[in-house]
């Protein structure tokens, strides 16, 4: 059995829907995370944005943010499930970046960097003698 991970997915569906196929599709890719394994953490709806570039002749999505935990090994198979869905414009997973609490202590540390010196006849670390 693979470690549970916390992945982040991007899903851009056409703007032009309807709020109840909007629903639909978010059931449909809710169902199908959880044939695959995983959980849903968070899920948050980012409206109609304009693209950077036209998909399916689309200058606009309507964008759906998801976190959510899955095994590691299922998400190639996520992936390749939502990639035969033609509703979807464009999807993207990634591992959700571990955050890391910082002590109190080691905030109000300063820290020592080294000086730096300047040589003569240089003007940076890469410059080159004449």
């Amino acid at each position: 059995m693979n470690p549970m991970r916390k992945y982040e997915g991007l899903f851009i569906f056409p703007p032009e829907e309807s709020p109840e196929v909007w629903k639909e599709e978010e059931r449909r890719i809710e169902e199908t995370l959880r044939r695959f394994g995983g959980r849903t953490l968070e899920r948050r709806d980012w409206g109609r944005r304009p693209l950077g570039y036209p998909l399916r002749k689309n200058r606009e999505g309507r964008v759906l943010f998801w976190n959510f935990e899955m095994e590691t090994g299922q998400v190639k198979e996520l992936r390749k499930a939502l990639e035969l869905d033609e509703k979807i414009l464009k999807s993207a997973i990634v591992k959700a970046p571990i955050v890391k609490a910082v002590k109190e202590s080691s905030k109000n540390k300063k820290v020592d960097r080294p000086k730096e010196t300047v040589q003569e006849g240089r003007e940076g670390p890469r410059a080159r003698h004449a």
